[in-house]
């Protein structure tokens, strides 16, 4: 037992010596999050911009390789999804979430694009009882099976008392520094075992009164 332990606290050590440093991965971190803020930032003056020069009627060029490549790209979606839910792979949560998204925005399109009354309510109706029902089952199946993975690395890492709720666990789950634990554990794992063998190397003295007496024979 003692050397399957040490064998693994071998290879935990290799495996974290070949994962980037925290300091580069926390660059690159800052790095996305002021390209995402500084997009953000530049959207709100377009949104102005198309709110106050866009016609309100516009005469669509290639409408229908729009629409038939979109909705190639839902089918496309959609069965990939079905097929990693049947064959249980990870991937199903990234492509549940983005199949929930296309039809999202689906449903958005059709209903702003209508024109004319029945198409108007053939749009709502469509949203209402198709695409959005099954864009909620999705989103709440891709949370779901986001959750119980990150549950599970926690689980893995000893973490225990961390917060539950997605918008508030760090990054995979793992708060603070994976590799100072690992060095935590191996220390404590090194104390465990010395204490242990140190137990073993005393001599062991019988409790009092042991062997017990012979008892004495019935008279």
């Amino acid at each position: 037992m003692r050397d399957e332990r040490a064998a693994l606290s071998r290879q935990l050590a290799a495996l974290s010596g070949q994962l980037s440093a925290l300091s580069a991965g926390d660059e690159r971190r800052r790095r996305l999050a002021v390209l995402l803020t500084g997009a953000s930032a530049g959207l709100i003056p377009w949104i102005v911009l198309l709110a106050i020069t866009l016609p309100h009627r516009y005469v669509a060029g290639h409408w229908t390789v729009t629409w038939v490549g979109f909705d190639l790209a839902l089918l496309s979606c959609l069965a990939l999804t079905a097929w990693l839910a049947w064959r249980r792979r990870q991937s199903v949560v990234i492509f549940a979430f983005t199949t929930a998204t296309l039809l999202s925005c689906d449903a958005w399109f059709d209903v702003t694009t209508a024109s004319g009354r029945a198409d108007t309510i053939i749009a709502i109706a469509s949203a209402l009882l198709l695409e959005l029902p099954l864009a909620t089952l999705l989103f709440a199946i891709s949370h779901h099976l986001q959750y119980l993975t990150l549950r599970r690395a926690q689980a893995a890492h000893g973490i225990l008392d961390a917060p539950s709720a997605l918008h508030k666990l760090p990054l995979f789950g793992v708060p603070g520094n994976p590799r100072r634990k690992e060095e935590d554990a191996r220390d404590h794992d090194d104390a465990r075992h010395a204490a242990y063998a140190g137990s073993r190397d005393q001599p062991q003295h019988p409790a009092p009164g042991w062997p017990p007496s012979a008892c004495p024979r019935a008279a």
